[in-house]
This record gives structure tokens, sequence and C-alpha cells, in this order.
């Protein structure tokens, strides 16, 4: 028997391993959500007579599962891969982890903020050694860990930004800082150009939310030190040099209507195009993969978009909107709804209520995943889906408790 005690201690170390080896190691976060799964369905198993359902709870099932059933209609359409799953099968694979969660803290108390400050501060710092490693030691142009270098970029930004929050309330504060601070400069020597633009965007958000708390001399001091890294940085830096200058180099190309020569940005803008060409194709239920290469290749014959952008794998949109929207239709657009922006107000809607830091760290969370998401398709990826499925069950979890008067320490 999995008894409230054990599971406590398991989930703990649970919540301070997964963020501290997520960018440290290959996937063994996603082997201790793995494992955080089966000890959730345990532990409901056992206490199956203590689990109530309220409204709250099928709304946070709703978010958690829409994305998986909503891409069934295209995938028994389409019949010949479960690819279409990639980023709903990890969300719902974590409702156990809800439900166990908001179940123990329902009676309990836990110290699980103390363990999960832990691991920011272990995955931060972990972070800026392995980007350090990869960049001045290996003299790697990009530091990409053991992922993508835009996946290493999305997750540190995320890390970052959980440090920050959670130092505002912390006795960790110093560490935390810190950590945000390595965390930030991991980010940029990925030169993941959606992850660096995020920084001062949620930092803006983070602002704008405290306005009520932030003194106008910290926000003048932050947005000239902000200026004086990225000055610096610019001067100083090659890489990050050549990064912006490309960058301008491209808005000036799509500016003068040569959208097809900005192979990054322009290819870009031509992705989402024909994945909103794919979705008025097929609004209902999205259109497969190789209808949506077949697609894009007519829209290079009728010079549409450039040649290069036609012959992009499935029609992968690089966008996470135009993605589920052309390959779910509208089931897409709800699972959009329920993913990202029903999270999004419920755990901002939380914040404006009860004023707590797990609400606070909750929305940075889900806004910087709605800002990569402009750029990227990053729910799609093993590491990126699990944790953002993880971390939304907790995040669920604890908000249910904070509802009902119960502290989460």
């Amino acid at each position: 028997m999995l008894s409230h005690k054990s599971y406590e201690f398991y989930m703990s170390w649970i919540m301070l391993l997964v963020p501290a080896l997520l960018l440290t190691t290959n996937n063994f976060s996603v082997a201790f959500i793995a494992i955080a799964i089966l000890l959730s369905l345990g532990y409901l198993y056992f206490n199956r007579y203590s689990v109530a359902i309220s409204k709250f709870d099928i709304i946070v099932t709703l978010c958690l599962s829409i994305y998986f059933f909503g891409a069934i209609p295209i995938a028994i359409y389409d019949g010949t891969t479960a690819r279409y799953f990639q980023g709903g099968g990890r969300l719902i694979l974590c409702i156990p982890i809800y439900y166990a969660l908001k179940t123990y803290l329902s009676k309990n108390s836990s110290n699980y903020r103390v363990y999960f400050e832990i691991g920011l501060i272990i995955g931060t710092f972990g972070a800026f050694l392995l980007a350090y490693y990869q960049y001045f030691i290996l003299n790697m142009p990009r530091v990409d860990g053991f992922l993508f270098s835009i996946n290493f970029g999305y997750l540190a930004c995320s890390l970052s930004f959980l440090a920050l929050t959670f130092s505002f309330e912390s006795k960790l504060k110093v560490l935390l800082i810190a950590g945000f601070v390595l965390s930030v400069i991991a980010t940029v020597f990925t030169y993941t150009r959606g992850a660096i633009f995020a920084i001062p965007l949620l930092l803006a958000i983070l602002v704008t939310i405290n306005i009520s708390k932030a003194k106008k001399r910290h926000i003048i001091l932050g947005c000239i030190t902000l200026f004086v890294v990225v000055f610096t940085l610019y001067k100083q830096s090659t890489n990050f040099k050549s990064r912006i200058d490309y960058t301008y180099q491209e808005f000036g190309l799509i500016a003068s209507g040569n959208i097809g020569s900005a192979t990054s940005s322009g290819y870009r803008l031509q992705y989402w195009y024909g994945a909103f060409e794919a979705f008025k194709a097929s609004p209902v239920i999205g259109l497969p993969y190789s209808q949506r290469e077949e697609l894009n290749h007519q829209l290079y014959l009728d010079k549409k978009i450039s040649e290069g952008a036609s012959t992009i794998t499935r029609g992968h949109a690089h966008n996470q909107y135009f993605e589920m929207l052309a390959t779910n239709g509208l089931f897409g657009l709800l699972s959009i709804i329920g993913i990202l922006v029903a999270p999004l107000f419920i755990f901002f809607q939380h914040h404006i209520k009860y004023k707590t830091n797990w609400s606070l760290s909750a929305t940075l969370f889900v806004s910087g995943f709605a800002i990569y998401g402009l750029t990227e398709v990053p729910l799609t990826a093993n590491l990126i889906g699990s944790f953002y499925g993880f971390m939304l069950a907790v995040f669920f979890a604890i908000i249910a408790s904070e509802k009902h008067n119960k502290s989460v320490h």
C-alpha cells in the first residue's frame, strides 16, 4: 500500500529531480515524470475512496486531455502514423499526477516547494555549467546540451523564470536569483531568437502583473541594465552580433517583399501561410501530413511560397498555433484554448484573487510557452512536452489546494 507519507516522500524527490536533471542529463527528467505517473496511479488506487471530483477537476481534465482527443479524428483519417498524438499524449498522461497531488494536498500540507526550489537551483546552475563547457571548452557555435539548441533555449528560459518568480518569497532568494541570471546566460549561448526575445517580454509581463508592488526606480534600473547587457553583448560577442545583424537583414528582405530570400524568418512566414491554407482546406479535422506536403508544393507551383519553404517535412509550421490549426482544424483551436489559453486565464485569475507565489510562477510559466510557440512547435518535443504536462499538473493541483486554504511550503 502506498501511504500518504510514502507518496509525499517520493513526490518531493521527483519535484527536485525533474528540474535538476532537465537540461543536465539526456531525458532523465522524463523517466522521473514517468515514475511520478506510476506512483500517482498507485496512490489513487489505494486511496480511491478519498478521491472527489469537482467542477475545477473537470476543467483541468479537459485542459490536459483535449490536445490528445483533438488529434483522434485526423489520426483515424490518415491511418498511417501515431505522430499526431506526440503533443497531446504526454499531457494526458500527467492527469493522474494532478488527481493524486490534489487528493494528497486536500488533507495534508507539504514541503514540495523547498524541494522544487533546490531542484531549480541545481537545474539552472547545471544548465549554465553545461552551456559554458560546450561554448567555451568545446567551442560550439550554439549550445544545445543533449537537445536541439532551440529546445535547450526554451527550457533554459523556462527554468530561469521559475527560479526568478520563486525567489520572491524564498529563503533561498540569493541562489534562485543567481540561478535566474545563469540560466538566462545559458539561454543566450543557444542563440535561439525565440527564447532570447522571450526574456524581455516575460520580464515586462512580470512587471505588469506586479505593477502595484514594483518600484519605479527598480523598473528604470532594470530597463537600463537590460539595455547595457544587450549593448555589451552586441559589441563584445561576435556570435551575438551576427545573430542580431542576420535578423535585421532578414527583416529588411521581408519588408522589401523578398521573403523567400530570408531563409529563417521569411521561411517561417511561408510555413505559417501554408499551414493556414491547410486549415482552410480542411477546417474541421485538419489536413494529414502528406496532403500538407502536397499543398505546399502546389503553393510553390502557384508562386505563393518559395521552393525552399515548400519542401519542409510534413508541412511543419514552426508555430504551435498554426501547426495545431493545420493538423487538427477546429479541434486544434479547442486544443490551443485547453493547453494555453485556459491555464493562463486560470492561473492569472487565481493570482489576482489570492496573490500567491505559485500562481505567479504558473502564469509566467504558461506565458513563456505561449511566446515560444510563436516560432516553433515546442510541445511536440518529448522532453518539453513531458515537462510542460508535469508542471501544469503540479500547478493545477497546488492551486486547487490553495482554493481550499491548504498551504504548500
